[in-house]
């Protein structure tokens, strides 16, 4: 019938713990004032410590009922015991140590300060317990947490696969997510504003003292969605005004979940959510436009060396081992000159040989670059018997052939290349040719100009 009474106590613990607390810093501070031959403040002194030795052991035995009744785990809940447990030696220590003095001495004051810095640990670890360990921290800010060297971790929201979207469980890895990223700080196992812990399904579904926050299939009359569309001045609104809200589509998708049965294996799928919806948590597979390799990045002699010759050459990306190669500098660039670009052959991934004077014999040697992704060879001279051999280049994704004279039946040569995605053959034979094709199709985006806007009525009007 008392079995009550062991939970009862143990919930007092964050109340009886503040007791001791205030007495025994009054106690502290005391120790500190002026004296004279006689200390008249020593009765205060000595009462202020009995009495905080005795709030403390009262606040220890209910804190170790609360570990015992609430499920605090040992590793968490140890240090801030055995802190207890110190505070309490220490103030009946000092109350004895003081009783036949007259006077506060100097070993008197570093007992004190040695109690003192017990108490502040204890206590803040007994705030790491209740409010969590970024209860202070969380509201600096950021700026001023990465200065004080605290790693910022935030939740993470939604995280969904572009190839397997659908298949996600919808509570998991859609709702969860987001209540963790919006809810989580203010309603969770240590901290639960409200008696609401918004953690786990189970704790979801216990509700907090207001009652239930879930009606399945009435998202109206479930307190869960209701209050995150009350206007923002409206003290009930959640989260609360000055804490991170939640977007339009995360509101949506928790009113979505509820209304189909707010169950916690459903998929996205079975519950009819369209792409649109969950559009901007699916993470797309963007893959990086060059290749990727492990050379380091260029030294700073080497592009020295290029540039002697006449060569701009830089790298395609800050840090990368590739490079970008142009002739802007070196219009007099033709064949004989490749052996100047052949030591670096494996890291030229960008080629621009427009304006120069190179010749068709030059595609034999371009296909020896391994990473070349763009090459220009606009305004040249090249024709189109072997420009089949580019499609040898496994990496090739833009090729421009502008100004040149190409035909649209060499371009067809093209036609093999696994990595092309355009071909540029603006002011070329192919460009005419192609205005006239009819049902010509390429696995490549070809780009030949010639674009007219249409005539609008408006054309025609002299003013």
């Amino acid at each position: 019938m008392l079995e009550f009474l062991g939970p009862l106590l143990g919930r007092m613990h964050p109340l009886l713990v503040h007791l001791p607390i205030g007495i025994l810093v009054f106690g502290i501070l005391l120790c500190f004032f002026p004296q004279k031959k006689k200390n008249p403040l020593l009765p205060s002194i000595r009462l202020a410590f009995l009495l905080g030795g005795i709030a403390a052991l009262s606040a220890g035995i209910s804190g170790f009922l609360q570990y015992q009744f609430e499920g605090f785990a040992w590793e968490d809940v140890r240090i801030h015991l055995f802190g207890g447990i110190l505070t309490t030696l220490g103030s009946f220590g000092v109350f004895f140590h003081l009783k036949s003095l007259k006077k506060i001495q100097l070993k008197s004051k570093i007992f004190v300060l040695g109690l003192a810095l017990v108490l502040i640990i204890t206590g803040h670890l007994g705030g790491n317990l209740t409010h969590g360990e970024s209860y202070f921290t969380e509201v600096l800010p950021q700026e001023l947490q990465s200065f004080l060297g605290i790693e910022i971790q935030p939740e993470k929201g939604p995280e969904l696969a572009e190839e397997s979207w659908e298949e996600a469980v919808f509570y998991s890895e859609v709702v969860q997510p987001i209540l963790n990223q919006n809810c989580k700080s203010c309603h969770n196992p240590r901290n639960k504003k409200g008696e609401l812990d918004l953690s786990s399904m189970k704790a979801l579904l216990a509700g907090g003292e207001d009652g239930l926050i879930l009606t399945a299939g009435d998202a109206e009359h479930s307190e869960l969605f209701a209050r995150l569309i009350l206007p923002k001045e409206d003290e009930k609104h959640m989260p609360p005004s000055g804490k991170p809200q939640p977007s339009k589509e995360e509101i949506a998708l928790i009113e979505s979940w509820i209304k189909s049965g707010a169950k916690d294996n459903q998929t996205l799928a079975g519950a009819g959510i369209p792409r649109k919806l969950i559009e901007r948590f699916i993470a797309k597979n963007e893959k990086p436009f060059y290749p990727i390799t492990d050379f380091p990045a260029i030294s700073t002699d080497s592009l020295a060396e290029l540039k002697s010759f006449g060569f701009f050459a830089e790298a395609v990306e800050s840090g990368s081992g590739l490079l970008k190669v142009t002739c802007i500098n070196f219009p007099d660039f033709q064949n004989s000159d490749w052996d100047k670009l052949a030591p670096f052959k494996n890291r030229i991934a960008y080629l621009d040989l427009s304006g120069t004077k190179i010749s068709s014999e030059i595609i034999n040697s371009i296909v020896e670059l391994p990473n070349l992704t763009v090459l220009k060879l606009n305004e040249t001279a090249i024709s189109g018997s072997n420009l089949g051999a580019l499609t040898a280049l496994a990496h090739l994704k833009l090729l421009y052939m502008n100004n040149t004279t190409f035909t649209l039946r060499e371009i067809q040569m093209l036609a093999k290349s696994q990595s092309l995605k355009k071909v540029f053959a603006f002011d070329t034979p192919a460009a005419k040719e192609w205005t006239v094709s009819e049902g010509l199709t390429f696995p490549f985006q070809l780009e030949v100009g010639n674009f007219q806007l249409p005539k609008l009525p408006t054309d025609t009007i002299v003013y």
